[in-house]
């Protein structure tokens, strides 16, 4: 008797080291994507004119990156595919930074940057 709840008790150890184990990846996954954020949140904010009308299109960008990246973070709870995430993540971002791209091209030209070199476009 005892032999089989020796053989439960390493099973249920095993099993749970497993579970932390992947919940260590899962959180920094998060966190990873989380930091990309507040970078995207530095790109946004200082590559727009400082200007009301600029700034208020890039907190929209901003609104909605968050809003799918919380998407991407739900898929990651419920599958715990860690690759899938950062797959998601980066395909996000690169929607994002594409629309911000077409955002700064907008902008800048009332301000006077006929040459484009000051477009996010040409440097990123």
């Amino acid at each position: 008797m005892s032999g089989a709840v020796l053989i439960t008790f390493c099973v249920l150890v095993v099993l749970t080291g497993q579970s932390v184990g992947q919940n260590v990846a899962v959180q920094q996954s998060i966190d990873w994507a989380n930091e990309q954020f507040r970078i995207a949140q530095v790109v946004a904010q200082g590559k727009l004119p400082n200007v009301a009308e600029a700034q208020n299109d890039a907190k929209d960008q901003l609104d909605t990156l968050k809003l799918a990246l919380s998407h991407c973070e739900a898929e990651l709870k419920s599958t715990q595919n860690v690759d899938l995430h950062k797959t998601c993540v980066k395909a996000v971002f690169a929607g994002f930074y594409t629309a911000l791209d077409r955002l700064a091209a907008e902008h800048w030209p009332i301000y006077g940057a006929t040459s484009g070199a000051s477009r996010i476009g040409f440097f990123c």
